[in-house]
């Protein structure tokens, strides 16, 4: 062979050598992702033996698509110029369409599983305990629909030809390391989703550099491409082939770790539309409805209180814990910490160190709890179940009530949310309760005990709207029907219907007392409203993420008005600044159920109802505030409460004091 003849060769075997030892790499790489789950902390569940064989499957089935892929992609790469003087930096001549198939389907599966499989998993797994689907349920919808959609995607590349079939691959390849950076390197300051409105502008440091990191992704592969062909293909093959092999492994471990759980429960519409006809007690939560933003809406709206007959309004209150996660099953139970308890230990008894739930049991009462976050009953279903009428399976409810389309679609908004550079991220921004309303089926369930209640307030009013109230058959029925009420972002106006967003928290409230007012109607209509016990309270007052102490009060709103005769039921509804808390109103639900007074003693000081109640002015009550640094809670800071709850010098900080460690943290939401 001349010498000429080995200087064409050369640097192509050299390029060969570098492609087997990159690939010999990925394969180390591969064996020891394998050889580390094997040492690794063995999980203490079952794990269904068809899981695993559908992982192996997978697994598999990925590692020779990607074999064969990659080998098209290496021979294309190392492929003989069409001059005896071509090189990696030569445009060849068009490449045929099995090789533009096989990397045109590389570069899709990358963006794809990063942005459409790897994210959307990864979200509801980290959210779980807030939401009503789980990855058990999702999984294999979100893979099935990635699949799909990388093959289409691969396919219609391959129109392109020459040039711009490069370009195309180099940009769509580019997208997808650019993702999965985003996601792994520079969204470390994102808001959490909880609804509230977002200042963008004080990301905009983060929202440049991003967009730079993007560019210059996109710049260097299309440079690359541009000008060597076969080189700049085979690093796209290889950029992302690794990144596939290390997204697929992070898939595999998440649905593996989810189907190795117990399945979990679901809060269903059983019963949510129907009452005794003989007792009811009857508990409206409207999230994050304040006393003082309920005075100055009702100074600005009159007519808000209108058909609260018999009630009383008690404007000097004090909460007990925020926020949602907490002040739902310390309604629920009406148990606090004591000094020196873990956090963890504290979360993990409050339902079995509390008599409320077996108290109402005991008085006769069938038990409806709505709220579609699983936060306040995580760990604690196996003791919920076993008094709450309204839980079920989420795997069979998913079967009946999954809207696949839905889910999808909030699911993909959420994670171009999460994958896109910052400047995007405003026109994809969420909160929990869209997943949660995308992904129940617009249409009912063939029966209550199969449809999840997911809180969507106008929704609820349409259905207490078309269905009324009805009657059960049961001697006596508790009802704990938590809605959105005056929670951001603000979706609702003042006549309970769906709106765009807005800053309007005072229409969403009235709203919100229209749709109570509304199903006080149907009681007066069923004859029940004389007879029933109902309390309209919210699970906290305003808030927000502080790593300290609050600046001011927040104080929920709390409305009482007790089983009575028709004539006090006439009255309108009245105003008391008898100091009260939401420890008082175990006591005022179960005398309302009947309850001994020796019943009522379980509850310690708070064992008198509400309208019992006599207390000084300067009333002694407690409210734990919890701090954030801002991603996790930090801790549970006590306030003592004396006089009047409007006024914040009549709180100060007891010295009560409960850390959340990181065991505590991890325990917590583990």
């Amino acid at each position: 062979m001349s010498s000429r003849s080995l200087k064409a060769v050369g640097p192509r075997r050299v390029a060969a050598f570098l492609l087997v030892v990159a690939w010999d790499a990925l394969g180390i790489v591969a064996m020891s992702g394998c050889l580390l789950t094997a040492m690794a902390r063995p999980a203490l569940a079952y794990v269904d033996p068809s899981v695993m064989t559908y992982t192996i499957q997978a697994l598999a089935a990925v590692a020779v698509a990607l074999s064969a892929v990659l080998g098209v992609a290496a021979r294309e790469a190392l492929a003989p110029a069409p001059t005896a003087r071509g090189d990696g930096c030569r445009r060849t001549g068009g490449l045929p369409w099995a090789r533009r198939l096989a990397l045109s389907l590389l570069a899709c599966a990358l963006l794809v599983l990063t942005v459409l499989v790897a994210a959307p998993l990864e979200l509801v797994s980290g959210s779980s305990s807030s939401l009503i689907f789980g990855v058990r349920q999702i999984w294999r919808l979100v893979v099935l629909a990635g699949l799909a959609i990388a093959l289409v995607g691969g396919l219609a590349l391959t129109v392109f030809r020459g040039r711009a079939f490069d370009v195309v691959v180099a940009v769509v390849a580019a997208m997808g390391v650019g993702a999965y950076a985003q996601a792994m390197l520079m969204n470390s300051s994102l808001p959490v989703a909880d609804g509230s409105l977002v200042d963008w502008t004080q990301y905009n440091t983060i929202a440049l550099v991003s967009l730079v990191v993007w560019v210059a992704l996109i710049a260097v592969f299309v440079t690359l491409v541009a000008r060597c062909p076969r080189a700049g293909r085979a690093t796209l093959a290889i950029a992302s082939a690794v990144l596939i092999l290390v997204q697929v492994a992070g898939v595999i471990g998440i649905v593996a770790e989810a189907e190795a759980e117990p399945d979990s429960i679901t809060v269903t519409e059983k019963g949510l539309f129907d009452v005794s006809p003989k007792s009811n007690v009857v508990c409206f939560v409207l999230d994050m409805t304040d006393t003082a933003d309920a005075e100055q809406a009702f100074a600005d709206n009159p007519a808000m209180l209108d058909g609260l007959d018999g009630f009383t309004w008690y404007q000097n209150s004090v909460g007990s814990m925020i926020p949602t996660r907490y002040g739902i099953p310390s309604l629920l139970t009406g148990v606090r910490p004591k000094p020196g308890e873990g956090p963890a230990d504290f979360l993990a008894s409050m339902y079995t160190s509390s008599y409320f739930l077996d108290d109402v049991a005991a008085q006769g009462y069938t038990t409806g709890v709505y709220s579609d976050t699983a936060d306040w009953i995580e760990g604690w279903d196996g003791y919920l179940g076993q008094r709450v009428e309204n839980f079920e399976s989420t795997s069979e409810v998913a079967k009946e009530a999954l809207d696949w389309r839905g889910t999808l679609g909030v699911l993909y908004g959420c994670a171009l949310y999460r994958d896109l550079p910052w400047v995007s991220k405003p026109f994809f921004w969420f909160y929990t309760d869209q997943i949660n309303q995308g992904m129940v089926s617009s249409a009912s369930a063939s029966s209550p005990e199969l449809t999840p209640y997911a809180m969507d307030d106008p929704a609820y009013f349409a259905k207490l709207r078309e269905r009324g109230l009805a009657t059960n058959d049961e001697d006596a029925s508790f009802r704990f029907i938590h809605l959105i009420g005056t929670h951001w972002p603000y979706t609702m106006d003042a006549n309970g219907n769906k709106v765009a967003e807005s800053a309007d928290w005072e229409s969403q409230m009235v709203g919100a007392f229209k749709i109570v007012r509304a199903y006080l109607d149907e009681l007066r209509r069923l004859g029940l409203y004389d007879s029933t016990t109902v309390v309209i309270t919210a699970d906290h007052g305003t808030w927000y993420l502080t790593p300290d102490e609050i600046d001011g009060v927040s104080t929920p709103i709390i409305f009482v008005k007790p089983a009575q005769p028709a004539g006090a039921d006439s009255a309108p509804c009245q105003i008391s600044q008898q100091p009260v808390s939401h420890y008082d109103l175990q006591a005022t639900m179960l005398k309302g159920m009947g309850a001994p007074q020796d019943v009522l003693d379980h509850y310690g000081e708070h064992n008198q109802a509400i309208e019992d109640r006599s207390d000084a002015p300067d009333r002694l009550r407690r409210y734990l505030m919890t701090t954030s640094n801002g991603k996790l809670d930090t801790s549970w800071r006590e306030y003592e409460v004396s006089g009047d709850s409007q006024d914040f010098s009549n709180w100060r900080l007891d010295g009560n004091d409960w850390i959340i460690t990181d065991e505590d943290a991890e325990r917590i939401w583990r």
